[in-house]
């Protein structure tokens, strides 16, 4: 049985009826794209990526976004004009989607949607190609089949990605190997771009920054959590073993109520509302995560990345992992001591050297044009109304 109540479920058949019918009665508009962030909680990522090098590909591509209305007022300033911006929850967002040609997602969407095969097209851009912890139905077994097994392309950027997305959607089509489209930021790892970031942070040349992205645990919806290692004396080991001045960049999971920062808030700046985390990971020197997979687009850069997991037990036991972080080639401490250690033998080379491992181990693709492979699926099926291959 559904996990959803029963007002949402009817809610849902409503929508998915009405689908059906604004579909036949208006039928498919061939320029129009509908895209989606986090369950329109964002304007970012791999959807935004591929929505500006499209308009920049195909200006007459008709694009529009759908947010959840509470977070629209927190985008304004980065929306372009040429998207049409439409509430996730309206009556119009349905017949957008009802009569796009292409949507495109990082996140799963609701199950009453339902794409006319060989008129629409589902393009799956995941926000996690390289995951520690288990999504999908291998997280969790719904009587409900999810909307992803019928996309019509999944982008991957690895060998593991491919497999995880086999069991995760029940996935059985074909995939854009070409890596995650936000991820060729990283690939090109433009020193100006870097710097640019880091001015607008207002980031002084000489400070370096570690960015700490702890990931979402379910009752972080409702208090802000405490942050589990003692950030300050980090951030002393850092610039011991450096002789440079360091920062710390915090981003809270978009899930997630925040976290309690007042103890080293001199040292601290909270990015969580910076529109684009490949920015972020970008300007940063090192990333601090305990279970985020941005970590392993981090190590893209050959810059190191490390898992702070003191809770490991319980976290496998509460939301399941793919893998266990302690035997792959992970940088990992369950304990503050462990975390400085790891910080006191970090050297160029050996840092070189796991990021190396990491690629191997994930069996990393990441070609630096995801971005335009996407593009050039997208673009082969717009403004032509005959029957395309899925």
């Amino acid at each position: 049985m559904s996990d959803h109540p029963l007002r949402l479920r009817l809610v849902n058949i409503m929508r998915r009826a009405l689908l059906g019918v604004v579909r036949a009665t208006r039928g498919i508009d061939p320029d129009k794209v509908v895209f989606s962030c986090f369950a329109g909680r964002a304007y970012g990522d791999n959807p935004r990526a591929i929505s500006e090098r499209l308009h920049a590909r195909c200006p007459g591509a008709k694009i529009v976004w759908v947010f959840k209305k509470s977070c629209l007022p927190d985008f304004q300033g980065e929306i372009p004009e040429y998207v049409k911006p439409v509430d996730y929850r309206s009556l119009e967002a349905v017949r957008e989607f009802a009569t796009a040609r292409v949507w495109v997602d990082n996140f799963t969407k609701s199950y009453y949607l339902k794409r006319a095969r060989g008129r629409q097209y589902y393009v799956q851009t995941w926000h996690g190609d390289r995951a520690i912890k288990r999504i999908g139905y291998d997280e969790k077994k719904t009587g409900e089949r999810r909307v992803e097994e019928q996309c019509s392309r999944i982008t991957t950027a690895s060998t593991f990605g491919e497999g995880m997305y086999r069991t995760a959607f029940a996935y059985n089509g074909a995939y854009i190997r070409a890596g995650s489209p936000r991820n060729d930021l990283l690939v090109s790892n433009d020193p100006a771009r870097r710097e640019a970031i880091r001015r607008a942070l207002e980031i002084s040349p000489d400070t370096r920054l570690l960015l700490y992205a702890p990931t979402y645990r379910r009752e972080d919806e409702l208090i802000p959590k405490s942050v589990q290692m003692d950030l300050a004396r980090t951030l002393d080991c850092l610039e011991s073993v450096t002789g440079a001045p360091w920062k710390c960049l915090y981003r809270a999971h978009y899930l997630s109520s925040g976290i309690e920062l007042e103890a080293v808030q001199d040292r601290i700046v909270d990015v969580t509302r910076y529109p684009d985390m490949t920015e972020l990971l970008l300007a940063s020197d090192m990333v601090l995560t305990d279970y985020s997979s941005c970590a392993l687009d981090f190590i893209i850069m050959d810059r190191p990345a490390l898992f702070y997991i003191p809770d490991w037990d319980d976290y496998v036991a509460t939301r399941g992992v793919y893998f266990d972080v302690r035997q792959s080639p992970l940088m990992t401490a369950e304990n503050q001591a462990q975390l400085e250690a790891l910080i006191q033998g970090l050297t160029p080379e050996s840092v070189r050297q796991n990021c190396a491992d990491i690629r191997e181990y994930f069996g990393y693709y990441e070609t630096g044009r995801a971005t335009d492979a996407v593009c050039d699926y997208i673009v082969e099926r717009l403004g032509n109304l005959e029957r395309l291959p899925d």
